[in-house]
């Protein structure tokens, strides 16, 4: 009877062991504790806006592409660019008191006529830098031309062009280094042929006064237009 008792004894605890461990098989693993994390953090500060980037005196913004006859094209989406004239054109021509852009809808050939500029007493055909379809022009610069007269890379921006080759367009512009370089050619090269016409073109130092063009000759505007706008000046 005792043996009996015994061995039942020893069977209860070996039954109560196995239940108690399959219990704790089946509980879930306990998560490893997480590493502390900072209370806050700091916020990040908001960019800076780059500052307007001068070659020769001259406004030139990076990541623009410039044609030769100082307009310039601004990439928005893979088949359409926003087009103005750069701050050497604006300089050249003087205050522009209207702006006439191509119209919606027309076809602009690169390097042919894309908008004129007036001044007082005198206009100039500007060139466009890409080939393809206007579908949108700037009203405000239309209405307001002394966004171009102040602002010629931001709310002077004169129309956008849809083309089904943005890249074929862009290899016959300027960027970066070249674009940089081509710039200071053209001042130098301004400040010469100021040098040699009549007027009180210059200032003291050779700098072109800010209305230079208000001095020269109808002969003396067209010749300037056509060298470094490659396009007519009329008076």
């Amino acid at each position: 009877m005792t043996v009996t008792l015994a061995l039942l004894t020893f069977l209860f605890f070996v039954g109560l062991d196995y239940v108690l461990h399959v219990r704790k098989a089946k509980q879930p693993a306990a998560e490893p504790a997480l590493a502390p994390q900072p209370a806050t953090s700091p916020a990040v500060a908001p960019a800076i806006a780059p500052k307007p980037v001068y070659v020769g005196g001259y406004e030139l913004p990076d990541g623009l592409h410039y044609h030769r006859g100082h307009t310039w094209a601004r990439v928005v989406s893979p088949d359409t660019a926003v087009v103005g004239v750069d701050d050497f054109a604006r300089h050249l021509v003087g205050r522009v008191k209207r702006v006439k852009p191509p119209r919606v809808g027309s076809w602009m050939r690169q390097g042919a006529h894309g908008g004129t500029l007036r001044c007082e007493g005198r206009e100039a055909d500007i060139i466009s830098p890409l080939e393809g379809e206007v579908i949108e022009v700037n009203d405000e610069a239309r209405r307001d031309p002394d966004a171009v007269n102040e602002d010629p890379y931001g709310r002077g921006w004169l129309y956008k062009v849809r083309t089904a080759n943005m890249a074929a367009n862009l290899r016959n512009l300027l960027d970066g280094t070249t674009a940089r370089r081509w710039t200071e050619d053209a001042r130098e090269q301004l400040e010469l042929r100021l040098m040699a016409l009549s007027g009180s073109v210059l200032q003291d130092g050779g700098e072109p006064a800010p209305d230079f063009a208000d001095h020269l000759d109808p002969d003396e505007w067209r010749a300037l237009a056509g060298e470094f706008l490659l396009t007519e000046g009329r008076c």
